[in-house]
């Protein structure tokens, strides 16, 4: 990402984003390529991990280029297309027989992708395939890679807001 300067952290959640919409297009026209839709789904999901674990890795570093305003909508984006990217990827394998149980349409894979992010798990829809069952588990580990990443990256915008008020009193002791 260094040889594209600070437009580096831009290209991952775009290329996401292509891939998602690609994936949605061939959900809605019931076109079923099991080959393309797995190469898909590893894409977007190594595109998105790499992208976590690269925002993650230069914060801790502080080698990041980016302001910590833009580097928060970045994940905040990224979070969105990882919901979506996993409720698509549940709704395509629910079109395989014995995969998946009460998921039926868009809303219904955006529910379980929900609940399964946030652990709660009602049992209402489960996964009943191995497939499916994979799917989910990767989703929870990918899980704590975002998680990870977010409160690592909030926590530092946190201390930057602190440090740039702190800076401001400092040089006008008499402002609030």
């Amino acid at each position: 990402m260094s040889r594209l300067g600070r437009w580096g952290m831009y290209v991952p959640p775009v290329s996401a984003a292509a891939l998602i919409a690609v994936q949605a297009t061939l959900w809605a026209t019931d076109t079923l390529v099991p080959p393309l839709q797995l190469g898909l789904v590893i894409a977007t999901l190594l595109i998105l991990a790499f992208a976590f674990i690269d925002m993650l890795v230069r914060d801790l570093r502080r080698s990041h280029m980016n302001p910590i305003g833009e580097r928060t909508a970045v994940i905040g984006v990224m979070v969105i297309e990882s919901v979506l990217f996993f409720a698509m990827t549940y709704l395509a394998v629910s079109e395989y027989p014995g995969q998946m149980t009460g998921l039926r349409t868009p809303l219904d894979a955006v529910y379980f992708t929900m609940t399964t992010l946030m652990t709660i798990g009602f049992g209402d829809i489960a996964a009943e395939g191995q497939m499916a069952r994979g799917l989910v588990l990767t989703q929870m580990i990918f899980t704590v890679v975002l998680l990870s990443s977010s409160i690592r990256l909030f926590t530092s915008l946190t201390k930057s807001i602190a440090q740039e008020r702190a800076r401001a009193h400092d040089a006008h002791p008499g402002k609030k």
